[in-house]
C-alpha cells in the first residue's frame, strides 16, 4: 500500500515532532547535515540500524564529534550507558503509523529507551516501508515484519526465525521484551522525524 508521505509528515507535525519529507537517503543526510548540525564537543548515540548503515552519515560524524556510542550487539555496558545519554541520538523506528504513532520493539530496551529519555535530541529516520495504515497495523508490522527480519538478521533461536511470524513467544532469546509507542513528542524532548521515499531497512 503507498501512502501520502506529506500526509503523514502533518500527522506526525500535529503530534508535536518536527518532520519532514525527503526524496531518498541522499537527501536525508543533506538534511541532517545542514539543518542538525554536530560538533566536536558533542557525543552522539545511535541504535543498530540496516537504515542507518545505508545512511552512512556515521562515517561522517566520526570525524565531527567527540565521540559515537551505538547500541549493537557486543557493544559492552559502558557504551550502552554512553549511548543513553548522549547529545543526540540517531535510529530508525520499526513501524509508523499513517496518523503519526511510532512503534519500536526491542530486546533490551536500550534503543528505546534512549528514544523517550536521556538524549537531549532524537532523530528519527524511517523509510517509507514502514508506514502502516493504523497504530494496530503498525504494531502487527513490528512484530511479524522487523522482529522476525532481526530474529534471524542476530541468528536467534525463536520460534518466529523458523516460522517466519511472530508466535507471541517467551523464549530465551526473544527480541521483544520491550514495545514503545510514540504517540506524541515526551516534554523535554526534542524529536525529528525524517521519512524517506524509498523503501530502506526492516
Amino acid at each position: 500500500m503507498n501512502f501520502d508521505l506529506d500526509t503523514v509528515r502533518k500527522n506526525l507535525s500535529r503530534r508535536g515532532f518536527q518532520a519532514v519529507v525527503c526524496d531518498n537517503l541522499q537527501e536525508a543526510v543533506r538534511f541532517i547535515t545542514q539543518t542538525l548540525p554536530v560538533n566536536n564537543n558533542m557525543i552522539i548515540g545511535m541504535g543498530n540500524s540496516l537504515t542507518l548503515d545505508a545512511l552512512g552519515i556515521k562515517k561522517i560524524w566520526e570525524k565531527q564529534t567527540a565521540a559515537i556510542y551505538q547500541h549493537a550487539p557486543g557493544s559492552s555496558e559502558t557504551e550502552t550507558q554512553k549511548a543513553l545519554l548522549a547529545d543526540l541520538y540517531l535510529t530508525s523506528a520499526n513501524a509508523i503509523s499513517e496518523d503519526g504513532q511510532i512503534v519500536n520493539i526491542d530486546g533490551t530496551g536500550n534503543r528505546t529507551a534512549a528514544t523517550c529519555y536521556g538524549p537531549k535530541q532524537v532523530i528519527y529516520v524511517i523509510g517509507k516501508n514502514k508506514i502502516a495504515s493504523s497504530l494496530e497495523e503498525a504494531i502487527k508490522r513490528a512484530k511479524n515484519t522487523a522482529a522476525v527480519q532481526n530474529a534471524k538478521r542476530y541468528n536467534r533461536k525463536t520460534p518466529c526465525a523458523i516460522t517466519g511470524k511472530c508466535e507471541d513467544c517467551l523464549s530465551p532469546e526473544c527480541i521483544c521484551a520491550v514495545m514503545t509507542i510514540h504517540r506524541k513528542q515526551p516534554y523535554g524532548l526534542k524529536i525529528s522525524v525524517i521519512l524517506v521515499n524509498e523503501e530502506v531497512g526492516f
